[in-house]
């Protein structure tokens, strides 16, 4: 199921069981798996993979190539930076981000 106002770009694979909000981009390329979820005002950067049974919270950023191991919830307001692979759950408003 995906939600009004949400835009799916080129390329994007959304598989069985995933349920996506209202007002979410899911950009160029990326992978939603088996049973995600992504709630309200998402935004799924270019070639991110949510791996099977992934929750993002409403209003989080995951940033382009970036891999989110099966299982792993994702925190409201959440920023995950580019090219990062998530192993464990994110709190709320966590930034997660890699260093220059």
């Amino acid at each position: 199921m995906v939600g009004v106002g949400t835009v799916l770009m080129h390329g994007v694979i959304v598989n069985a069981g995933v349920r996506v909000g209202n007002n979410c981009i899911i950009n160029t390329r990326t992978l939603i798996e088996h049973d995600t979820v992504v709630e309200d005002h998402g935004h799924i950067s270019t070639g991110v993979i949510l791996n099977g049974d992934v929750s993002v919270g409403a209003g989080s950023f995951i940033g382009s190539g970036s891999l989110i191991k099966e299982g792993v919830t994702i925190g409201q307001g959440c920023l995950v930076g580019m090219c990062l692979t998530v192993r464990h759950n994110l709190s709320d408003h966590t930034r997660f981000v890699g260093y220059a």
